[in-house]
């Protein structure tokens, strides 16, 4: 268990830092105006939470769990939940929400979502054998 959550913490993290350059340096290169503290947010907190989420995945695993795609679409949801309780008010402070504030937390959110969709089919193909 411990080797499996080592393993996707350096995959996510590895994604994630290569993704977050990508997208700072568009950022830049468009001459875009953000704030790099919540874009930096964003992804801590995405990375945060996919961790967890991955943890309690391998959890239930262990323990032949069947319903590993329900607590997926759980965690799915807290995630939406995070961003409303979270940034969607920071974001609208001005009163509009622009596309540069939009991307700062859905981009590790996919980002994220991509690796814990593969790292569960992974874990339910274990399971099966």
């Amino acid at each position: 268990m411990n080797k499996k959550i080592l393993i996707f913490t350096g995959l996510l993290l590895g994604i994630l830092l290569f993704v977050g350059l990508l997208h700072a340096g568009f950022l830049f290169a468009r001459d875009l105006n953000f704030d790099y503290r919540l874009m930096l947010l964003g992804y801590i907190i995405n990375f945060a939470m996919a961790l967890v989420i991955y943890s309690t995945l391998l959890y239930f695993s262990e323990k032949q769990n069947k319903n590993l795609g329900f607590l997926f679409m759980f965690g799915s949801t807290l995630k939406f939940i995070i961003y409303f309780l979270i940034f969607d008010p920071i974001f609208m402070l001005d009163g509009k929400l622009s596309k540069v504030e939009f991307f700062m937390f859905f981009v590790p959110y996919f980002s994220c979502l991509l690796v814990e969709t593969f790292a569960l089919i992974k874990l339910m193909r274990e399971m099966d054998q």
